[in-house]
């Protein structure tokens, strides 16, 4: 259990220092298996499926009994040791062991003293604590050993934790610690990890923010238009006005008493949005982000807009009639433009992850799963993540809460691939997938199946990932900030770099999608293809990737000064150029060795003589190319002025009309080539353009003559 479990406790207790029920504490044994019904837990007592469950390591102590302490604790112990085991823990014997001895001796203390008690839940975990050291004091005369006192007392925290959720049967709102573990009630999607991090709403205030903040994000959720984790993200942006409030000392719903110094004040809220660091822990004491803010006032005025539309069952639920009948004020704390736009600038391509870098980091995964005695990590699962999240562009979350069988096998080499949609509801959950991932899943399939067997767990466990800690019975997933831990120990046993020697950031995930998005667009995958297989709902999402694409190209197609056919300067802005070569009708003038700058509304009537005509530009990327044309020209004139000599007799005269455009296009690509090789040298960190392998093959010289600017 969290260190943070007592002071979360301590702050349960606060909200219900009395949850204690007599007829809770009764039925308690109905939700405990006949097995595990127990007062004395023993290697023999213990039946033989949860036997490995329970830490038996101490040979005096490892055993412990309850019948020491009263009965409503002893049934409460017993509830408390299967939820332990039911939650995938291991019960902790020794330390078990050691707080019944000095519970049962405290509670025959307090007995005898005549001080009230009848449940673990009458005081607070660090209540129990200093009873539990008077008794260790007044036994041995001394006070206990600090360590041996923390391991002792240890289990306590956990199943006050538990104990205080079984009793508190109010409804899963009104509690102002939500818990996915401790509450089954609390609205989740399938697949939902149970284990994330809770939402604490106690530390709010005002009391009447806090509380609307919690019917409205409840009521978000229950109709699907919050998720668990989006929830965090509400309450966390709520959190910024409450703190706005307290500083303004805002104590109604209603913020004025006069609706027209409304927008005033929430104007007032913007301003101190833009000029007070953030309190976050990855961003703390940075200036919010236009995003941030964003988000902040979208929730904010989302919360209010609800409040008026359902403030009458607001104020019912809440009892509190202050929210009922708010005015259309509350709809428009701001104007168009007041919030500015909240839209990402275009990332530098240098956050996608270049073809040099994929192959380094594809090279060292396979030190992930190698075992620790061979210098490994040992962690085979998140060497094969770590292979699925490059090879489909999927969020780490929907890695990590694959279902234990997501694959629909199609035909040889081929299959469907279900994953959890985590961000975008309605949006598409599965994509096509080849033999790479299909064997990538069998590999987890097969391992995931002799782990269960070793673990002695269930055989149809609900994911594919499994988290490898306090999971004896295979039911939580794989953590994500486990994986991005083992990503950053990677990235330093492998000494994982860039191409400027800087280590790569493999904790953000994120940048494996992005660079499998952009690699669709450059093999020429139609927009609404890439739109389904990214699992986004509108084009726009993924017209970001497209963007990415164009500023890649543009930037590349730029480095280069384009020169014609005489080898001067192209007339055409590289600029314009560039967005010439873009337009649908203008594929046709993308040549294997430069570009056709004709206008659109115009037709060629040079046939294939590119090389002569004053419309064709070309750069260095293709000196290779005009110098592989050069040479092939000069031996196709060789080869046909011998033909001709054959035929003839005769040498074929310079006035020959064929032979005549053959020298035009040699005297072209000569002074083309030279002026390439004079005219300055290529930048070193040049990247090749997107289809220039492409070109290169396709201008090649056949025997026929020379293509210089096919027209399909």
């Amino acid at each position: 259990m969290k260190r943070s479990d007592e002071s979360t406790y301590s702050w349960l207790h606060r909200l219900n220092p009395d949850p204690y029920s007599l007829a809770v504490n009764a039925a308690l044994l109905e939700l405990v298996p006949p097995g595990l019904r127990l007062l004395h837990y023993t290697r023999t007592t213990v039946p033989a499926e949860h036997l490995g469950a329970f830490a038996f390591y101490h040979r005096k102590i490892g055993p412990f009994h309850l019948d020491g302490i009263p009965e409503p604790m002893q049934r409460e112990m017993m509830f408390v040791i299967w939820r332990i085991i039911e939650l995938g823990g291991r019960v902790p014997c020794a330390p078990m062991g050691l707080l019944m001895r000095e519970l049962a001796e405290t509670t025959q203390r307090l007995k005898t003293a005549g001080l009230p008690f009848q449940s673990l839940t009458d005081r607070t975990p660090a209540q129990w604590k200093a009873e539990l050291s008077r008794t260790w004091v007044k036994r041995t005369h001394a006070f206990p050993n600090p360590q041996t006192f923390r391991t002792y007392v240890s289990p306590l925290d956990r199943a006050c934790k538990i104990l205080w959720f079984t009793y508190d049967t109010s409804p899963w709102w009104q509690r102002e610690v939500w818990d996915l573990t401790m509450d089954p009630r609390i609205p989740r999607r399938t697949q939902e990890p149970s284990g994330q991090k809770a939402i604490h709403w106690h530390t709010m205030e005002p009391a009447w923010l806090r509380h609307g903040g919690m019917y409205f994000v409840k009521s978000m959720m229950e109709s699907s238009q919050l998720a668990w984790s989006t929830a965090h993200g509400a309450k966390n942006a709520l959190v910024q006005f409450a703190r706005f409030a307290m500083a303004r000392g805002l104590t109604s719903p209603r913020l004025v008493q006069d609706d027209r110094q409304l927008r005033g004040l929430m104007m007032e809220f913007l301003t101190e949005l833009r000029s007070t660091p953030n309190y976050g822990i990855r961003n703390r004491d940075k200036p919010r982000s236009p995003a941030s803010i964003g988000q902040i006032t979208s929730t904010v005025r989302a919360f209010y807009a609800f409040m008026h539309d359902y403030g009458d069952e607001a104020a019912a639920a809440l009892d509190d009639d202050r929210w009922d009948g708010l005015s259309p004020e509350y709809l428009r704390f701001w104007r168009p433009g007041d919030i500015g736009s909240s839209k990402k600038e275009h990332f530098d391509e240098s956050y996608l992850y270049s073809d040099a870098d994929l192959a380094k980091i594809k090279a060292a995964a396979p030190l992930l799963g190698l075992p620790r005695a061979e210098g490994g990590f040992g962690d085979p699962q998140a060497m094969r993540i770590l292979l699925l999240m490059m090879t489909t562009g999927r969020r780490i979350n929907e890695i990590c809460m694959l279902d234990a069988r997501p694959l629909t096998l199609l035909e040889d080499n081929l299959a469907k691939l279900r994953y959890q949609q985590t961000k975008i509801h309605d949006a598409p959950d599965t994509i096509f997938v080849d033999q790479e991932v299909i064997e990538l899943i069998q590999e987890q399939q097969a391992w995931l199946h002799a782990h269960l067997a070793t673990i002695g767990a269930d055989a149809d466990p609900p994911y594919l990932f499994v988290s490898r800690h306090n999971n004896l019975r295979g039911q939580n997933p794989y953590l994500t900030h486990v994986f991005r831990t083992q990503l950053t120990k990677l990235v330093d046993r492998a000494h994982l770099t860039d191409a400027a020697g800087d280590p790569l950031d493999l904790g953000k995930t994120h940048r494996f999608r992005h660079t499998k998005a952009t690699s669709l667009f450059n093999a020429g995958v139609p927009l609404h293809v890439v739109q389904r297989y990214m699992g986004h709902t509108t084009p726009e999402m993924t017209m970001h990737y497209a963007q990415t694409l164009d500023s890649t190209a543009k930037t590349e197609f730029l480095k280069y000064k384009k020169i014609t056919s005489t080898a001067t300067e192209s007339a055409v802005d590289a600029e314009d150029l560039y967005d010439l070569m873009l337009l649908d009708t203008r594929t046709d003038r993308v040549l294997p060795n430069g570009w056709c700058t004709l206008p659109p509304a115009k037709t060629c009537e040079k046939g294939n003589a590119c090389l002569t005509c004053d419309l064709f530009a070309t750069d260095e990327r293709f000196l290779d190319i005009h110098k592989s044309e050069l040479v092939s020209l000069d031996s196709l004139i060789d080869q046909r002025q011998e033909i001709h000599r054959e035929r003839t007799g005769e040498p074929m005269s310079e006035n020959h009309v064929w032979l005549t455009l053959r020298r035009r296009e040699q005297q072209a690509l000569s002074t083309i080539v030279k002026n390439l090789e004079t005219g300055g040298s290529k930048p070193a960190a040049a990247l090749p353009a997107p289809a220039t392998q492409a070109r290169e093959q396709a201008g090649m010289l056949g025997g026929q003559g020379v293509r210089t600017g096919h027209r399909p």
